[in-house]
């Protein structure tokens, strides 16, 4: 008759081993389901695929926008000199991680738009803090492989990969992935998102009023997606136009950190859910989980920084083939960059 093994403790802590080894891998397992189910929700995009105009096409194009016949036909831009820089802010072995999120306003049936908003998210890892930097539209620039012009024109003639590169050889700056959504898009994210908490002045609340309908007066109120949107477009109350759109812009974003920064994984996870099928990127479902899993713990306690680019004291209005365009001095430009991104 065969007799029975007696249990040993060495042969029940192998059994409790094996069993739990088990469970993470099971665990494991349905944890990479679940994200590559998420991840999946993602529109992407392969920057080398986008389909680049032409400069005779790109000059069609924005002459039909501005409606007018003359859009940067000079490459060096009459007197404006656009002297070159061996520094680069970012990129692999940094403590940067830079994130551009780009706004575009494509009507449908359209190929293509100018990016009406371009902020670049740069996450310092050695000091803690996540630095939003907005780009103006009406910077000049250089644009590799096109004449000298707006930066928006960048986006329009090349997509992502062309104003990534539009961003470097302006500014030395490397650019990690990029984030896109247009306008109906966002407005969606902010209700998502439960609204955004804003301050409003009486005239910014009498123009939400008038494009969206709502009865707000001055005060802090509760914005929905479509109220949001209208106050992140507002360019015409203040002398000076296009700064005070973008510092809208960066407040919007900053009081959305804010508001979910101390949230559970579960309640962002369910968030992340509904959000990730609304944006499009060019970075990799292993890319996204990767700074995913770097970022979340600095982001829970990062320092907020706002700035733009050019900053005060540093350009110049001007008028190039026809075009109003910002001029700046772009060694105080990249010098800026260099020292608020970095903490140098």
């Amino acid at each position: 008759m065969k007799q029975k093994r007696k249990s040993t403790p060495a042969r029940t802590a192998m059994k409790f081993l094996c069993t739990l080894l088990g469970l993470i891998l099971v665990v494991m397992l349905a944890v990479t389901v679940y994200f590559q189910y998420l991840l999946g929700q993602i529109n992407y995009v392969n920057p080398d695929d986008s389909a680049s105009l032409s400069q005779e096409e790109l000059d069609a194009y924005l002459a039909a926008e501005e409606g007018s016949g003359s859009s940067g036909s000079s490459m060096n831009g009459g007197d404006v000199q656009f002297n070159q820089h061996n520094t680069q802010i970012g990129g692999k072995g940094s403590n940067l991680v830079n994130i551009l999120l780009i706004g575009q306003d494509r009507r449908e049936g359209e190929g293509r738009a100018r990016s009406d908003s371009m902020i670049l998210c740069t996450f310092n890892k050695k000091t803690k803090q996540l630095i939003m930097t907005s780009f103006l539209r009406d910077l000049y620039v250089q644009i590799p492989g096109y004449n000298s012009n707006r930066i928006n024109a960048a986006y329009a003639a090349g997509g992502m990969s062309l104003l990534d590169k539009t961003l470097t050889q302006n500014f030395g700056l490397y650019i990690d992935g990029n984030v896109e959504v247009d306008f109906t898009q966002f407005a969606g994210i902010v209700d998502l998102l439960g609204g955004v908490e804003i301050e409003l002045r009486q005239d910014e609340a009498e123009f939400i009023n008038e494009e969206t309908g709502s009865t707000l007066s001055q005060g802090t109120y509760i914005l929905s997606g479509d109220q949001a949107l209208a106050y992140s477009r507002i360019r015409k109350l203040d002398a000076d136009g296009d700064f005070s759109r973008t510092n809208r812009q960066r407040k919007v974003m900053s009081a959305l950190v804010e508001a979910y920064r101390d949230s559970s994984l579960t309640t962002l996870l369910a968030l992340t859910n509904q959000i990730l099928p609304m944006i499009t990127t060019d970075m990799s479902k292993l890319e996204i989980l990767g700074y995913a899993l770097e970022l979340f713990p600095v982001l829970s306690r990062a320092e907020i920084v706002s700035q733009r680019v050019p900053a005060d004291g540093t350009y110049t209005n001007q008028m190039i083939d026809g075009m109003a365009v910002l001029v700046a001095d772009m060694d105080a430009a990249r010098q800026m960059l260099e020292q608020t991104l970095t903490g140098n």
